[in-house]
């Protein structure tokens, strides 16, 4: 049987801020642009209907032993791009089918692709990690020219040819910073993954994140 072929039109228009925008097949549309994060996720921390007292003291939502903030009572940053769409998104399991078009800040071009959930969520779990993270933040700088809808392993190049750039191709910096890159990411994803555990009723999101993980391995 053949498939249906659809044609999609899009205004530009909708597409003004940085961020990814999820276009479902019955054209329901979700926004994860900064903003939206930022305007929602302290509000859904709040509300106690959606994190329970019991899962905030739950051992796997702590927060990470580096982190500078791990004795405060309150949020894990790198949750918050999650919090605001669990609702909606709790919704589609991993491998149901969507159009992602991503919005860059570099040129303001827009990226769009028909993928999966997982592989959209992607940029959730890199902004969650590495621009949210208080300690993982510092690694952004080397994930520039990504694309979140690139293929793991075309992201992993990208990101160690702006390592080696950086770092004028000193293999002892090199490895170095590889080292400690990975062992952060590692116990921040793992970490991550036990929290989605808690709030998740499926495995987007946290399928979402190993796949970042995976990516850093490359």
């Amino acid at each position: 049987m053949e498939k249906e072929n659809k044609i999609i039109n899009f205004d530009l228009n909708d597409f003004e801020k940085e961020g990814l925008y999820l276009i479902f097949p019955d054209l329901t549309r979700l926004e994860l642009t900064k903003e939206n994060i930022e305007k929602t996720s302290e509000n859904f921390w709040q509300n106690t209907s959606k994190i329970t007292p019991e899962m905030k003291k739950a051992i796997d939502f702590q927060k990470c032993y580096f982190c500078p903030r791990k004795n405060q009572e309150d949020i894990c940053d790198a949750i918050r791009p999650v919090l605001p769409f669990l609702d909606k998104i709790d919704k589609y399991i991993s491998f149901d089918e969507v159009i992602a078009a991503y919005k860059s800040n570099q040129g303001g071009l827009l990226h769009v692709r028909k993928t999966t959930m997982q592989k959209a969520l992607q940029y959730v779990s890199l902004l969650g990690l590495l621009r949210y993270n208080m300690v993982l933040r510092k690694y952004w700088k080397y994930y520039y020219g990504v694309i979140p809808l690139m293929a793991g392993k075309e992201v992993a190049c990208r990101i160690y040819i702006n390592m080696y750039w950086q770092h004028k191709g000193n293999k002892e910096k090199l490895d170095k910073v590889i080292a400690q890159f990975r062992e952060e990411l590692r116990v921040s994803s793992e970490n991550q993954v036990k929290r989605m555990n808690l709030v998740c009723k499926n495995d987007v999101f946290m399928n979402a994140f190993v796949n970042t993980q995976v990516v850093s391995e490359f």
